[in-house]
Parts: structure tokens; C-alpha cells; sequence
């Protein structure tokens, strides 16, 4: 049909999708709702994973579920999503600017499949890992007081739970003073985000079109074989490469975040602190927690922002 033969003529030859400004700037606002609508769903997680990596040691810290066990036993399954409001705003920050901007700045670095003759297999991995941590790298700093602010509150065990505003008010009383104290730990920030972006955007990407080009799938074809075959399989490789590549820089971001203000000069001082305090596998605490977040994350933000896209044209 008329609609069908429009979507082909955006796509190169191997179903990479060009799309025009209009277009990029949808794309900024619906990936930002497709990233709250999975944070909803594996808050959970992060939460474990945080008090795992706080924990004191990897012993104390335990398994995935035995940490959740705990938190459910002692405070209440809706404890489970402590910090949630700060991650919501984050979210829509965050993954509106990390996703939107992939697009226009992978066109501005030329790797889009336009330039090089409509076939998208042709463009540079290395590009595309580029684009995707300088779009992660610019959404993060610009998000980091959420980030801040959530962690925080996810370490918190009071009960009854304090409000976001609580936390903002301490934040804000603490050194060097406004606005910077809202940025401690941004550096670890954006480094966690580059390499988390730079590798989900990048090996997402590539998947894509190896599948596509594989099993012969296009935009065109039914939804559940774009899901079953492409969106799924390419969000699973991703979320474990993203957890393998982000754990050292997510677990020094979180030390950084709880810690008072001043306690580490730089992330790499924070990674070194970890080394010494639990071993290199240290760096690694919460990963199955992390997987088992980024994971269903990647699935449910990726297929729920393609599924946006492609309703909205």
C-alpha cells in the first residue's frame, strides 16, 4: 500500500530508517516515555542493586534475591521502588536526550546509511559507538542531579521512606555549595553513561541489521517477527554487553553519589578504594541485579520506543 512504499523509501537497503527533523525531535520525547515505563518495571532491581554494592562486603552483600528477600522483609515490597521520582524525572531527561540525540548525531558524524549508498552494513561500528556515547555522555550530565538524588534515596532505609524534597534540601546544604553540589559524582556520571550508551546504542544497532539482513526482516514485515527475531534478540545481546562493559563505572558511581562530598578526588580513586576494600570482582557486586535490570530494560524501552515510532509515523 501508499504507506508502506513511503516507509520503504526512508529505509536503506537493509532497513536502517533516515529520518528527517521532524521526525528526530518525536523521537527525543517518545524515548523519554518508553524509558519511564521500563524503569517502572525493573526499579526493583536497581534498588537491590544498589544496597548489594553499599553492602560492606560481597559476602554481605549476597545474591540478587537474597538482598530483595531482605529489603521486602524488613521495610515492604513498595521499598523496592524507593527513589522512583527522581528516576521518573531522570528518565525523561535522560533517555529523551540519550536516544533522541543518537539519530542527529550519528547523521552529523556521517554514519548514518545514507552516506555510504544506502547500505547501512557499510557504516563503521567505531561511528556508531562514537554517536552513542556522545548522546549518552550530554543526556547524563544534563540528568546527573536526578541520578544523584535517587541513589541517595535508594540507600536510604527509613522508615517511613522521606520524600525526594528531603533529600534535594540535604544535597543542597552540603559543600562546595549551589550549583555544584547538585553534581557529586557527575564525572563518574557521564564516564558510566558514554560506555553504557556507546555500547547499547552501537551493539542494539549492529544487531539490528545483522538480524535483518540474516533472516530477511524489514520494517515492512509483521510486528511479532520484529519482535520475536529482531527487537528481542538484539535487546538481549545488548542488555548483557551493556552490564559488562558499565559494572566497574556503576559501582564507583554509587560510592561516589552516597559518600560525602570530597571523599574520593576522582572516579578512579573510587575504583582503586574498591579494588582494595573487595578484590577486583568487587567491581562487578549487583551484576546479576544490573542484568537482571538492564536486561528487561533494554527489551521493554526498546521495543516500547519502536512500537511509539512506528505509530506516530
Amino acid at each position: 500500500n501508499q504507506a508502506a512504499r513511503r516507509r520503504q523509501a526512508k529505509e536503506g537497503r537493509h532497513g536502517e530508517m533516515v529520518m528527517d527533523s521532524k521526525q528526530q525531535a518525536m523521537n527525543v520525547g517518545l524515548a523519554g516515555l518508553g524509558g519511564v515505563a521500563a524503569q517502572f518495571a525493573t526499579h526493583p532491581c536497581e534498588t537491590t542493586m544498589v544496597r548489594q554494592q553499599l553492602a560492606g562486603s560481597l559476602k554481605e552483600g549476597g545474591s540478587m534475591l537474597s538482598m530483595a528477600s531482605k529489603i521486602v522483609r524488613t521495610e515492604g515490597i513498595p521499598m523496592l521502588w524507593r527513589g522512583f521520582e527522581a528516576a521518573a524525572i531522570r528518565e525523561v531527561f535522560y533517555s529523551s536526550l540519550r536516544f533522541g540525540l543518537y539519530e542527529p548525531i550519528k547523521t552529523a558524524l556521517g554514519a548514518d546509511a545514507v552516506h555510504y549508498g544506502g547500505d547501512a552494513q557499510k557504516v563503521p561500528f567505531w561511528k556508531k559507538f562514537t554517536a552513542g556515547c556522545l548522546a549518552g555522555a550530554i543526556g547524563s550530565a544534563i540528568a546527573s542531579p536526578t541520578d544523584l538524588l535517587k541513589t541517595r534515596m535508594q540507600r536510604d532505609t527509613a522508615m517511613p521512606p522521606k520524600g525526594m524534597m528531603i533529600f534535594l534540601r540535604q544535597v543542597l546544604a552540603e559543600p562546595p555549595g549551589f550549583p555544584m553540589n547538585l553534581y557529586n559524582g557527575v564525572g563518574a556520571t557521564i564516564t558510566r553513561a558514554a560506555v553504557l550508551g556507546g555500547t547499547k546504542m552501537a551493539v542494539y544497532d549492529q544487531c539490528k541489521i545483522v538480524f535483518k539482513h540474516t533472516f530477511g526482516f524489514s520494517e515492512t514485515r509483521s510486528w511479532a517477527e520484529q519482535i520475536l527475531v529482531v527487537q528481542l534478540g538484539a535487546s538481549v545481546l545488548t542488555g548483557l554487553a551493556v552490564t559488562a562493559t558499565s559494572s566497574p563505572f556503576t559501582n564507583a558511581r554509587t560510592f561516589i553519589m552516597t559518600s560525602p562530598p570530597g571523599t574520593y578526588p576522582s572516579m578512579f580513586h573510587c575504583i582503586a578504594d574498591i579494588v582494595r576494600k573487595k578484590g577486583p570482582l568487587g567491581l562487578y557486586a549487583g551484576f546479576v541485579a544490573q542484568w537482571a535490570r538492564i536486561g528487561p530494560y533494554a527489551i521493554i524501552h526498546f521495543i516500547a520506543w519502536e512500537k511509539l515510532r512506528a505509530l506516530c509515523g
